[in-house]
């Protein structure tokens, strides 16, 4: 049994690092700070997460996404094409993001995230893996005015995406995973979907990983064990019948159980953790079976969040004693 996180870390960091992200960007937006200083904010703050994960005892980390507005603007705003444009709230969640516009047809200069995965990686002994939008959640998260076709669009940002994908392979990653979080709202053309996750997983040399969080599964989870993809990450916490779907799939895919609630600071005891893994084993084996947060961690305090990954490390070490 793995354990990881799915990507983010709280950018608020005052009790540890006597800064934090925010009030660095508000200083250098008011040119208080160069641009050095500000990239020194990012690195201190990522290598000091890195820390956290392990002297938690993680097995396979995230970059903690410090640099990240949101799952698509890091991306949006290097390609070509797009204009980052006014709020728009993120799926379900009380904070917004800048919904980026298409305005012609997205263009990639050059590695866009290699660089900073490279950053973070020097940081930590550990493997880490790479993290970025899944196709979909990137075409739902923006605003079409060149293609106005949804399923264009979506092929056209999977083949950037995979074209990101394998620069952050050659950077190191052991791992690519999309998230997908759009998948858990509506009624996704699952057809297109696949194909687009076909696209952008295509040649890669290293395993891949679809992670669904916040939303409803709706039906989703049979289906989607045709997906060309190794592992499937699933929120057990937002969506009360998630469970119920987990134990009623057949998993031809490893599965990446999603059981600490990383929008709440209530800490899981370590019995309820080992309840989950006593129902999810009987049906997926342990060597196949990665556990981590239900979602991204920045919607957490930063010292809930050390406390979560801690907590998840322990339920799985003492399971595995037992």
């Amino acid at each position: 049994m793995i354990t990881t996180v799915v990507g983010s870390f709280p950018k608020v960091a005052e009790a540890g690092f006597g800064t934090t992200i925010i009030s660095a960007i508000s200083r250098w937006q008011r040119k208080e700070l160069p641009d050095a200083g500000l990239e020194r904010v990012f690195q201190d703050i990522t290598k000091a997460v890195m820390a956290e994960y392990e002297k938690a005892g993680l097995d396979l980390l995230a970059d903690a996404q410090i640099r990240w507005e949101d799952l698509v603007t890091p991306l949006a705003k290097q390609l070509d094409g797009f204009e980052i444009n006014g709020l728009e709230r993120w799926c379900d969640n009380n904070v917004y993001y800048r919904r980026p516009i298409l305005r012609k047809a997205p263009a990639r200069r050059g590695p866009i995230l290699a660089e900073e995965y490279r950053a973070a990686k020097a940081c930590t002994s550990k493997p880490m893996k790479a993290v970025l939008p899944g196709p979909y959640t990137f075409v739902q998260m923006c605003e079409d005015r060149y293609y106005k076709n949804p399923a264009r669009f979506m092929r056209k940002i999977a083949e950037l995406l995979r074209d990101e994908a394998a620069a952050l392979v050659e950077a190191g990653a052991p791992l690519v995973q999309f998230d997908e979080p759009a998948l858990g709202f509506g009624k996704p053309p699952l057809k297109g979907v696949l194909e687009a996750l076909a696209i952008a997983t295509k040649g890669l040399k290293v395993p891949t990983a679809l992670y669904l969080y916040f939303g409803h599964l709706n039906g989703l989870l049979s289906p989607l064990q045709k997906a060309p993809v190794d592992l499937i990450g699933v929120d057990v916490v937002s969506d009360p019948k998630a469970m119920g779907a987990v134990t009623k799939t057949r998993w031809t895919k490893q599965l990446a159980l999603g059981c600490v609630d990383a929008r709440n600071t209530k800490l899981e005891s370590v019995t309820e953790l080992h309840a989950l893994f006593d129902v999810v084993t009987k049906r997926v084996p342990s060597d196949r079976l990665s556990v981590n947060p239900s979602c991204g961690l920045e919607f957490l305090p930063y010292e809930q969040a050390v406390q979560k990954v801690n907590r998840l490390v322990e339920a799985v070490q003492t399971y595995k004693r037992g």
